[in-house]
Protein backbone atom coordinates (compact mmCIF):
# COMPACT_ATOMS: atom_id res chain seq x y z
CA UNK A 1 0.00 0.00 0.00
CA UNK A 2 1.39 2.93 -1.02
CA UNK A 3 0.19 6.37 0.07
CA UNK A 4 1.23 9.81 0.39
CA UNK A 5 5.11 9.55 -0.64
CA UNK A 6 4.28 8.40 -3.82
CA UNK A 7 4.67 11.59 -5.86
CA UNK A 8 7.96 12.74 -3.85
CA UNK A 9 11.57 12.12 -4.99
CA UNK A 10 13.97 11.46 -2.65
CA UNK A 11 18.23 11.11 -2.83
CA UNK A 12 18.70 8.52 -0.17
CA UNK A 13 17.56 5.24 1.01
CA UNK A 14 18.02 4.11 4.30
CA UNK A 15 17.39 0.32 5.59
CA UNK A 16 16.82 -1.85 8.54
CA UNK A 17 17.98 -4.93 8.52
CA UNK A 18 16.67 -7.51 10.31
CA UNK A 19 12.75 -8.37 9.48
CA UNK A 20 13.68 -5.93 6.51
CA UNK A 21 16.59 -6.87 4.09
CA UNK A 22 16.73 -10.63 5.92
CA UNK A 23 13.89 -12.59 7.51
CA UNK A 24 14.23 -12.57 11.38
CA UNK A 25 15.93 -15.23 13.11
CA UNK A 26 13.68 -18.43 12.89
CA UNK A 27 13.83 -21.59 14.76
CA UNK A 28 17.24 -22.18 13.87
CA UNK A 29 17.89 -19.69 16.75
CA UNK A 30 16.84 -22.22 19.72
CA UNK A 31 19.35 -24.56 17.88
CA UNK A 32 21.96 -22.30 18.11
CA UNK A 33 21.87 -22.00 21.33
CA UNK A 34 21.14 -25.47 22.51
CA UNK A 35 24.43 -26.14 20.35
CA UNK A 36 26.74 -23.30 21.72
CA UNK A 37 25.58 -24.52 25.71
CA UNK A 38 26.57 -27.94 24.23
CA UNK A 39 29.97 -27.13 23.30
CA UNK A 40 30.60 -25.50 26.67
CA UNK A 41 28.87 -28.32 28.56
CA UNK A 42 26.52 -26.14 29.96
CA UNK A 43 23.60 -26.60 31.21
CA UNK A 44 21.19 -25.23 28.58
CA UNK A 45 18.42 -23.36 31.03
CA UNK A 46 21.27 -22.25 32.88
CA UNK A 47 23.00 -21.02 29.99
CA UNK A 48 20.33 -18.80 28.40
CA UNK A 49 19.29 -17.79 31.12
CA UNK A 50 22.16 -15.55 31.65
CA UNK A 51 22.92 -15.12 27.78
CA UNK A 52 19.95 -13.81 27.14
CA UNK A 53 20.13 -11.18 29.63
CA UNK A 54 23.27 -9.85 27.51
CA UNK A 55 21.07 -9.40 24.15
CA UNK A 56 20.58 -5.03 25.39
CA UNK A 57 24.79 -5.08 26.07
CA UNK A 58 25.79 -6.96 22.45
CA UNK A 59 23.70 -4.57 20.81
CA UNK A 60 25.28 -1.63 22.47
CA UNK A 61 28.77 -2.60 21.85
CA UNK A 62 29.54 -3.95 25.13
CA UNK A 63 31.39 -7.27 23.78
CA UNK A 64 33.68 -6.35 20.96
CA UNK A 65 33.95 -10.23 20.29
CA UNK A 66 31.86 -13.41 20.55
CA UNK A 67 34.43 -14.82 22.34
CA UNK A 68 34.15 -12.11 25.28
CA UNK A 69 30.37 -12.54 25.22
CA UNK A 70 30.83 -15.95 26.00
CA UNK A 71 33.47 -15.60 28.54
CA UNK A 72 31.31 -12.93 30.61
CA UNK A 73 28.43 -15.59 30.93
CA UNK A 74 30.88 -18.67 31.75
CA UNK A 75 32.70 -16.23 34.16
CA UNK A 76 28.75 -15.04 35.58
CA UNK A 77 28.31 -19.04 35.96
CA UNK A 78 31.85 -19.17 37.12
CA UNK A 79 32.79 -22.06 34.93
CA UNK A 80 35.71 -21.70 32.77
CA UNK A 81 35.42 -23.34 29.34
CA UNK A 82 38.96 -24.70 27.75
CA UNK A 83 40.03 -22.63 24.66
CA UNK A 84 38.86 -25.45 21.77
CA UNK A 85 35.23 -25.44 24.05
CA UNK A 86 35.13 -21.61 23.68
CA UNK A 87 36.40 -22.09 19.89
CA UNK A 88 33.98 -24.24 19.37
CA UNK A 89 30.83 -22.55 20.72
CA UNK A 90 31.86 -19.29 18.78
CA UNK A 91 32.03 -21.05 15.49
CA UNK A 92 28.67 -21.97 16.35
CA UNK A 93 27.50 -18.82 16.54
CA UNK A 94 29.00 -17.38 13.87
CA UNK A 95 27.80 -20.17 11.57
CA UNK A 96 24.27 -19.57 12.26
CA UNK A 97 24.73 -15.75 12.02
CA UNK A 98 26.37 -16.08 9.03
CA UNK A 99 23.48 -18.13 7.86
CA UNK A 100 20.70 -15.27 9.11
CA UNK A 101 22.77 -13.06 6.63
CA UNK A 102 20.83 -14.30 3.61
CA UNK A 103 19.22 -11.51 1.57
CA UNK A 104 15.50 -11.98 0.75
CA UNK A 105 15.46 -12.51 -3.02
CA UNK A 106 14.30 -9.03 -4.03
CA UNK A 107 17.17 -7.45 -1.45
CA UNK A 108 19.99 -7.09 -3.95
CA UNK A 109 18.40 -6.61 -6.95
CA UNK A 110 16.58 -3.59 -5.45
CA UNK A 111 19.49 -1.57 -3.99
CA UNK A 112 21.13 -1.98 -7.64
CA UNK A 113 18.55 -0.69 -9.29
CA UNK A 114 18.21 2.60 -6.92
CA UNK A 115 21.99 2.62 -7.04
CA UNK A 116 21.53 2.89 -10.89
CA UNK A 117 19.79 5.47 -10.21
CA UNK A 118 21.72 7.50 -8.21
CA UNK A 119 20.14 7.14 -5.43
CA UNK A 120 22.67 7.05 -1.93
CA UNK A 121 21.88 3.80 0.31
CA UNK A 122 22.33 2.80 4.11
CA UNK A 123 22.17 0.54 6.62
CA UNK A 124 21.18 0.64 10.07
CA UNK A 125 21.03 -1.90 12.03
CA UNK A 126 20.63 -2.70 16.11
CA UNK A 127 22.77 -5.77 15.75
CA UNK A 128 25.67 -7.32 18.16
CA UNK A 129 29.08 -7.69 16.64
CA UNK A 130 29.19 -10.25 14.59
CA UNK A 131 27.46 -8.53 12.21
CA UNK A 132 29.72 -6.01 11.27
CA UNK A 133 32.37 -9.03 11.68
CA UNK A 134 30.52 -11.24 9.25
CA UNK A 135 29.52 -8.14 7.14
CA UNK A 136 32.67 -8.11 4.00
CA UNK A 137 31.61 -11.98 3.50
CA UNK A 138 27.97 -11.13 3.13
CA UNK A 139 26.35 -10.23 -0.10
CA UNK A 140 25.52 -7.19 0.80
CA UNK A 141 29.50 -6.20 1.41
CA UNK A 142 29.64 -3.91 -1.29
CA UNK A 143 26.37 -2.51 -1.52
CA UNK A 144 25.85 0.29 0.31
CA UNK A 145 27.30 3.60 0.86
CA UNK A 146 27.51 3.82 4.56
CA UNK A 147 26.74 1.03 7.32
CA UNK A 148 25.68 1.58 10.77
CA UNK A 149 25.91 -1.17 13.20
CA UNK A 150 24.91 -0.53 16.84
CA UNK A 151 27.36 -2.78 18.15
CA UNK A 152 30.14 -0.31 16.22
CA UNK A 153 28.57 3.15 17.06
CA UNK A 154 27.37 1.83 20.83
CA UNK A 155 24.03 4.01 20.19
CA UNK A 156 21.06 2.12 19.39
CA UNK A 157 17.74 2.58 17.25
CA UNK A 158 15.05 4.68 18.45
CA UNK A 159 18.09 7.03 19.95
CA UNK A 160 17.72 9.97 17.78
CA UNK A 161 21.29 10.15 16.97
CA UNK A 162 21.56 7.17 14.87
CA UNK A 163 19.63 8.11 12.30
CA UNK A 164 21.32 11.40 12.27
CA UNK A 165 24.36 10.20 12.08
CA UNK A 166 22.56 7.64 9.01
CA UNK A 167 22.11 10.62 7.30
CA UNK A 168 25.56 12.65 7.66
CA UNK A 169 27.23 9.76 6.83
CA UNK A 170 25.30 9.92 3.90
CA UNK A 171 25.64 13.22 2.76
CA UNK A 172 22.02 13.71 3.42
CA UNK A 173 19.28 15.70 4.78
CA UNK A 174 16.63 13.93 6.59
CA UNK A 175 14.04 15.14 4.58
CA UNK A 176 15.20 13.52 1.64
CA UNK A 177 15.87 10.28 2.82
CA UNK A 178 13.33 7.21 3.35
CA UNK A 179 13.71 5.13 6.08
CA UNK A 180 12.52 1.45 4.79
CA UNK A 181 12.20 -1.21 8.33
CA UNK A 182 9.89 -3.08 10.11
CA UNK A 183 9.09 -1.36 12.97
CA UNK A 184 10.98 -3.14 15.77
CA UNK A 185 12.24 -1.01 18.78
CA UNK A 186 9.40 1.50 17.73
CA UNK A 187 11.95 3.09 14.82
CA UNK A 188 8.78 4.14 12.32
CA UNK A 189 8.30 6.85 14.94
CA UNK A 190 11.86 7.81 15.70
CA UNK A 191 12.99 7.94 12.42
CA UNK A 192 9.90 10.38 11.60
CA UNK A 193 11.15 12.83 14.72
CA UNK A 194 13.97 13.50 12.87
CA UNK A 195 12.78 14.19 9.81
CA UNK A 196 13.06 10.97 7.61
CA UNK A 197 10.35 9.74 5.59
CA UNK A 198 9.24 6.28 7.21
CA UNK A 199 8.21 3.24 5.34
CA UNK A 200 6.90 -0.19 7.31
CA UNK A 201 7.27 -3.52 4.96
CA UNK A 202 5.10 -6.02 6.31
CA UNK A 203 6.13 -9.28 4.65
CA UNK A 204 4.35 -12.35 3.26
CA UNK A 205 6.78 -14.02 6.44
CA UNK A 206 5.32 -11.68 8.82
CA UNK A 207 2.10 -12.05 8.03
CA UNK A 208 1.93 -16.09 8.06
CA UNK A 209 3.80 -16.20 10.91
CA UNK A 210 1.91 -13.16 12.83
CA UNK A 211 5.01 -11.74 14.21
CA UNK A 212 4.61 -8.42 13.53
CA UNK A 213 6.05 -5.91 16.10
CA UNK A 214 3.99 -3.54 18.16
CA UNK A 215 4.66 -0.40 16.24
CA UNK A 216 3.92 -2.03 12.66
CA UNK A 217 0.36 -3.59 14.11
CA UNK A 218 -0.09 0.42 15.12
CA UNK A 219 0.81 1.44 12.34
CA UNK A 220 -0.95 4.29 10.32
CA UNK A 221 2.01 5.72 7.95
CA UNK A 222 3.02 4.35 4.45
CA UNK A 223 3.61 0.55 3.85
CA UNK A 224 4.89 -1.66 1.54
CA UNK A 225 4.57 -5.82 1.36
CA UNK A 226 7.97 -6.31 -0.52
CA UNK A 227 11.03 -4.80 -1.23
CA UNK A 228 10.93 -3.73 -4.89
CA UNK A 229 7.80 -1.61 -4.44
CA UNK A 230 11.15 1.05 -2.70
CA UNK A 231 11.44 1.63 -6.42
CA UNK A 232 8.02 3.13 -6.62
CA UNK A 233 8.67 5.28 -3.83
CA UNK A 234 12.06 7.11 -4.50
CA UNK A 235 10.03 8.77 -7.52
CA UNK A 236 11.87 9.61 -11.04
Amino acid sequence: MLTSHQQMKFKAVIFDLFGTLVDDFGSSVGQMHHEMAAALALPYEEFMALWGKTAKMRIIGAFETVEANIKYVCDTIKVSPTAEQLEKAVEIRMKYIGQALRPRPDAISTISELKNRDHKIGLLSNCSIEIPILWHETPFADSFDTTIFSSRERLKKPDARIFNLACERLGTMPASCLYIADGEDHELKAAASVGLHPVLIRTASHKNRGELHQEAKDWQGPSIDSLKEVLQLVGA
